[in-house]
């Protein structure tokens, strides 16, 4: 049975992959922030353990009770969920807003990924890391302004290419999904109607996507059917990168 441990997995597209993984057959474990010492169901029917992404000691500690839990057989997935959003005109934006960004999103998907790899490397099968970028890091935005989660997000992409390079010899795929907008708890849209419309507008699909589409993706890019997929990053945004 494949093990997965998905970040952020409360909520979002986490809690959605968590829950399409579960639906075929895959054992998992969730990480997200709870209070320190909990354990608990994150409504997919996964346990969860408490994880800040951005504090190294937690995701170590997290990871090892992964361990505990399996065994100390690796994963054979990560997908890595944890993020926030956050949009401010880049004037706007004291050091303190960029630092908050930057470490959840970047320092994150950094943290999150050596200890996956740490696990992976000792197994004969490798393993597969899938974090989440978006089309922000290649798009910008006059409506939401937001250079500290761009820039975080083209960090994201740049650290994606770099730990497939590697890693690759360990056997060691690490990819990364670029959701465009996404009916979310994150997306802040949904509430301004006339916001609402301008973003349909520039969407080819003329509509939000959905958490169980990018979850579909990222089960795509955690399982055997993309053995030969590493390094990559891939757009789930209804056209809106390519218009």
């Amino acid at each position: 049975m494949k093990r997965l441990v998905v970040t952020g997995s409360r909520s979002g597209i986490g809690r959605a992959t968590a829950a399409l993984a579960l639906q075929r057959g895959w054992t998992v474990i969730g990480l997200d922030l709870m209070p320190e010492g909990a354990t608990a169901a994150d409504g997919t029917g996964a346990v969860t353990f408490p994880c800040d992404v951005t504090d190294g000691e937690s995701v170590r500690d997290a990871f090892r009770r992964v361990d505990e839990a399996w065994g100390s057989r690796a994963p054979d997935a990560v997908v890595h969920c944890a993020g926030i959003y956050r949009f401010k005109e880049a004037t706007a934006t004291a050091a303190a807003d960029w630092d908050g960004v930057m470490d959840v999103n970047g320092r994150g998907s950094l943290l999150v990924a050596a200890a996956a790899a740490e696990r992976m490397r000792n197994s004969a099968s490798g393993g597969s890391v899938t974090l989440m970028s978006s089309i922000a890091a290649a798009r910008g935005d006059a409506g939401e302004p937001s250079a500290a989660y761009s820039a975080s997000k083209g960090a994201v992409e740049a650290l994606t290419r770099q730990l497939a390079v590697e890693w690759g010899p360990y056997g060691i795929r690490c990819n990364a999904v670029a959701p465009g907008v996404i009916d979310t708890p994150m997306t802040t849209v949904s509430g301004n109607p006339d916001a609402f419309d301008e973003v349909l507008r520039r969407i080819p699909a003329r509509r939000l996507g959905t958490a169980e589409e990018v979850a579909q993706v990222c089960m795509f890019l955690a399982s055997d059917q993309a053995a030969y997929v590493s390094g990559t990053v891939i757009a789930v945004d209804g056209g809106q990168s390519a218009s």
